[in-house]
């Protein structure tokens, strides 16, 4: 799962759970715990949404970019985003290391 996606998901489930929409919540969360390729980016989500709607419940509005910031923080230390990429993507396509141009 990429970073950035994480980003805009956790920023779209803080916002449903500030307007009390739970069928908005419940339905992201499910899409985005199903979308996952990894159980450390399901079980992020379900730490995120328990921690947006502890601080919704208890009265903490005012610390809700501590909390959003908490969890960008755990999400890299995590390790979301560090796919190993290939040194060259195409090699495989272009018969391996010398590009298809080997002697």
């Amino acid at each position: 799962m990429d970073f950035v996606n994480f980003l805009i998901s956790i920023v779209i489930l803080g916002v449903a759970i500030q307007f009390g929409e739970l069928w908005i919540v419940l339905g992201a969360a499910a899409i985005l715990i199903v979308a996952s390729k990894d159980i450390k980016a399901s079980v992020l989500y379900i730490i995120t949404i328990g921690s947006l709607y502890f601080i919704n419940s208890t009265g903490l509005k005012e610390y809700w970019l501590f909390a959003l910031l908490g969890l960008i923080v755990l999400g890299y230390l995590m390790g979301l985003g560090n796919d190993a990429q290939p040194a060259d993507p195409y090699a495989g396509l272009l018969g391996g290391d010398m590009g298809g141009m080997g002697m």
